[in-house]
């Protein structure tokens, strides 16, 4: 690849992960990035095309809490019809406005517009802030706070909305994320008593409850903050901080033994705002 450089030249400033897919990550730090942790290498792509990223990232009013909120519209997925052993990456951005979707695409050298645009009129519903797409099968799936999902085909680069619904509570905690164990969309809602895992039926389209927890950790100390962080299947992340202490702490709960376990320290600071 061009541009091929390590992570020790990258800049220390501040890093947003806005994807991963096939040991890859999309990361944005003065600059738009696919990196490879593994062999610590990265690859510099140009964003000037794309309409988002330059809005988001170079826009006049970008702010640091609109920018991660607007960042959850990027997608990065593995293109799998190409016919070649050399991967190669899509990025997807979804742009909103009202009850329309449109899709930007890149494989890393141009940007382009999608054929494929998305109106909602019997569902006026908006993209759930700070949660990012899941990839399953060849699609990636955004979504929206009404439960319903906004669908885009890497392959064939054709969009639908599935009309799942969930209407969450208020002061609810959701995770959007997929279920590597049954290979399943799944969506997490945590309120202070329970923690509910909710499958996606495919042949209804129904978002179907499928276990509940008890949430053991919120206790009578005050919070700055709680989150359901990290779901797969055999285990869930929840990721706390009380007000008076200077670094939260990651919960772990296995699904197969139905207990809490493992807990660690953590100080990072914000949920995608990371320091390379």
């Amino acid at each position: 690849m061009s541009h091929v450089k390590t992570f020790a030249s990258l800049p220390r400033v501040n890093c947003y992960i806005l994807g991963s897919c096939s040991g890859h990550l999309l990361l944005y730090t003065s600059g738009l990035y696919v990196a490879n942790p593994l062999t610590k290498r990265f690859r510099l792509l140009d964003h000037s095309g794309s309409m988002l990223l330059t809005t988001i990232f170079s826009g006049p009013n970008n702010k640091a809490n609109d920018t991660e909120e607007r960042a959850m519209c990027v997608g990065f997925a593995l293109d799998q019809s190409r016919e070649t052993t050399i991967k190669r990456f899509k990025i997807i951005c979804i742009l909103e406005t009202h009850t329309t979707y449109a899709f930007e695409i890149s494989d890393g050298n141009s940007w382009r517009f999608s054929e494929t645009i998305i109106t909602t009129t019997n569902s006026k519903s908006e993209l759930t802030k700070r949660m990012k797409p899941v990839y399953v099968e060849g699609t990636l799936h955004w979504l929206r706070n009404d439960g319903s999902i906004i669908a885009f085909n890497i392959e064939t680069e054709q969009a639908r909305l599935i009309p799942s619904v969930f209407h969450p509570e208020p002061e609810m905690k959701l995770l959007f994320t997929l279920d590597d164990k049954i290979n399943r969309l799944t969506l997490i809602s945590g309120t202070k008593k329970t923690i509910s895992v909710h499958t996606l039926m495919g042949d209804t389209s129904k978002w179907v409850l499928a276990r509940q927890i008890q949430n053991v950790l919120i206790t009578d100390s005050e919070l700055e903050y709680w989150n359901v962080v990290a779901y797969d299947g055999k285990h869930m992340v929840v990721r706390d901080k009380e007000k008076d202490s200077s670094t939260g702490v990651a919960h772990v709960y296995n699904m197969e033994d139905n207990r809490w376990g493992a807990w660690w320290p953590t100080a990072c600071q914000a949920k995608y705002n990371l320091d390379v």
